[in-house]
């Protein structure tokens, strides 16, 4: 194989080269998933159909490719009891302290819970959750009795039992003041 030499470029362009290099291999590493839910989620819930499913980028990155299932294939708005699983393959590298923050924040900004229940959430969820690489799934599913778990491709992290939580957690994405407006139009399979 020819390799192509680096040192003749300058500087800048070598940068552009490796990033474009970069942003073309983590792309790659996502696309055999298409966002369908990992086989632990798939063992507990099964039965359960794709609503939707569509990617969030930013400046022309994929972030992740996200996907909605409910037993029906229809989502009318959340009901309590429903099964609901929102899965998310992740195109990008996120720590733990990050996904925790944005989450935080859009509890805050969609004011969904008190600040107490927030803080007990996010309790839970700094217990559960690491950190994510391009590649990685965390699948959230609310389940018939109200509690909530978190699925990676591997296996159950954990568990939310609060009720509320659930609801709360998933508004980040199905509320209709979301801030990935494009993206719940595409996982509530609206193509409008």
């Amino acid at each position: 194989m020819h390799r192509f030499p680096l040192q003749w470029l300058s500087a800048p362009v070598k940068a552009l080269v490796i990033a474009l290099s970069i942003a073309i291999a983590i792309t790659m590493v996502v696309p055999a998933a298409e966002a369908a839910l990992p086989s632990p989620a798939i063992t507990a819930h099964a039965g359960l159909k794709e609503v939707g499913r569509g990617r969030l980028t930013w400046l022309g990155f994929g972030i992740y490719r996200a996907s909605l299932w409910t037993p029906s294939g229809r989502y009318d708005g959340f009901i309590p009891g429903q099964t609901v699983a929102l899965s998310l393959w992740y195109e990008r590298k996120f720590s733990r302290q990050q996904l925790l923050g944005i989450t935080q924040h859009e509890w805050e900004r969609l004011k969904l819970g008190t600040p107490e229940q927030q803080r007990r959430w996010r309790a839970e969820l700094e217990r559960q959750w690491g950190d994510v690489r391009p590649g990685d799934n965390i699948t959230t599913v609310t389940t018939v009795g109200g509690a909530t778990r978190f699925y990676t491709q591997h296996r159950l992290l954990g568990e939310v039992t609060d009720p509320a939580f659930g609801p709360a957690f998933l508004a980040i994405w199905l509320d209709p003041r979301s801030a990935v407006a494009d993206l719940r139009r595409e996982i509530l399979g609206d193509d409008a």
